[in-house]
């Protein structure tokens, strides 16, 4: 399985973290991945919730519907949680 690396700075928590992702994944399916993640390696100070966002760089929103190939996202890009 192909996988990129993306940093995603979490905006309630005014850290970045950097989390590798399957390419042939839906983007609500890394939306779970990427919130599950950030609570763990933030010892559960991050709150998973089910209205999120990922701005990328020029701080539009990705779209959740794509799938993480054909979203934008490309190994080390980084990306704002909202």
């Amino acid at each position: 399985m192909n996988k990129i690396l993306i940093t995603v700075y979490v905006l309630s928590l005014d850290e970045s973290y950097d989390v590798l992702v399957p390419i042939n994944l839906k983007m609500t399916e890394v939306f779970d991945l990427i919130q599950n993640t950030i609570s763990e390696l933030s010892s559960n100070n991050y709150v998973k919730h089910d209205d999120v966002y990922l701005l990328n760089k020029d701080g539009k929103v990705i779209n959740k519907n794509n799938m993480v190939r054909l979203s934008g996202l490309t190994n080390g890009c980084r990306v704002v949680l909202i």
